[in-house]
């Protein structure tokens, strides 16, 4: 499992989510989301989709995709977060693979 109760609990502190994806051609694309929509079993994040042309893109040409969560709620913690993404109506739904922890 690589999303945690201590991952959890960043993720509900973080007041935005900076997240990145790769082109066909591998160049980064970073944007910010507000929070995560939903998290589901099977280390599973879901994003609500806005305004996320290039992003969907990418998804959908590669599914790779970085999420880093982050708060100084607390005293500071942060991690990123790496795996495969896609597009699933009004969502990307992003499974985190590989944790790391940032601070």
């Amino acid at each position: 499992m690589v999303i945690t109760k201590e991952v959890l609990d960043v993720i509900a502190k973080a007041p935005f989510i900076p997240i990145t994806t790769v082109s066909a051609q591998g160049e980064p694309h970073s944007i910010v989301v507000g929070k995560v929509a939903e998290v589901r079993e099977g280390d599973i994040l879901g994003f609500g989709v806005y305004k996320m042309d290039v992003t969907q893109q990418n998804i959908k040409a590669n599914g790779i995709m970085q999420v880093i969560i982050a708060t100084m709620e607390g005293g500071p913690k942060g991690f990123r977060l790496e795996g495969k993404a896609c597009v699933e109506e009004k969502l990307v739904l992003f499974k985190a693979e590989k944790l790391e922890k940032l601070l």
